[in-house]
């Protein structure tokens, strides 16, 4: 990897982008490192969640590839190997974050086939519950702001809310058929970015305020009564 963006707008998906082989289906890639055994799978597996710890406390800004390896326990040499630039690091951390939401999302839409209700309320729960996860908001805070000024990342981001957008229409669309196809991308973003916004209230290590107490279920509610007020 040579440290440009490999983001393909038009023909590639983030499912492609995001998945261990890249967007060229590489049998001997995992998530941009060079590996041909399980075992090399499981070491870079590693190396990103030691990436993640030092995201989680010092975010996006502190991961270098010194401190990742010293996280690791591995020489920089050794992490080179995998990875020789901070740039192939980041790009292999970012796919690697949002490669484990499109699994959940996958894993709820099996467990819930031919119920696009409880699949969209599963979704949307998971959605919430992780809005609380210290590790959630260290890393998307961090890509946020790194997405002012990395063009992968930027890009990357993009193409996944982008995916979630349009997830949520195809489930509104089912569970609700009265709602204007006009209205579904409006209506998407809405309930997405209502999501997004709890995290600045009920995340880990920020202030408690007891008037705010049930605000997770409030928000359930509200989202229902979007899906089902055309009824």
């Amino acid at each position: 990897m040579d440290g440009k963006p490999e983001v393909l707008r038009g023909e590639s998906s983030i499912r492609e982008i995001v998945a261990p082989v890249g967007l060229h289906d590489v049998d001997n890639q995992y998530f941009g490192a060079s590996v041909a055994t399980s075992k090399g799978r499981q070491r870079v597996k590693l190396l990103l969640e030691a990436a993640l710890e030092v995201i989680e406390v010092d975010g996006f800004e502190g991961m270098t590839l010194r401190s990742v390896a010293r996280k690791a326990g591995i020489t920089i040499g050794n992490l080179q190997h995998y990875y020789p630039t901070h740039e192939a690091l980041l790009q292999a951390v970012t796919r690697y974050v949002l490669y484990h939401y499109l699994e959940e999302y996958d894993r709820l839409a099996d467990a819930h086939a031919g119920n696009m209700e409880r699949q969209f309320e599963e979704t949307i729960r998971f959605l919430i519950d992780d809005c609380k996860s210290k590790r959630t908001n260290a890393v998307f805070f961090s890509l946020w702001a790194l997405s002012q000024r990395n063009e992968f990342v930027s890009e990357l981001m993009d193409l996944m809310y982008t995916d979630h957008r349009r997830t949520l229409e195809r489930q509104l669309a089912v569970i609700n058929p009265h709602i204007a196809p006009e209205r579904l991308p409006r209506l998407a973003a809405l309930i997405a970015v209502q999501i997004e916004g709890l995290m600045l209230l009920i995340s880990a290590g920020r202030p408690k305020h007891a008037e705010l107490e049930g605000i997770e279920e409030e928000c359930m509610r509200q989202i229902m009564r979007l899906v089902y007020e055309d009824v």
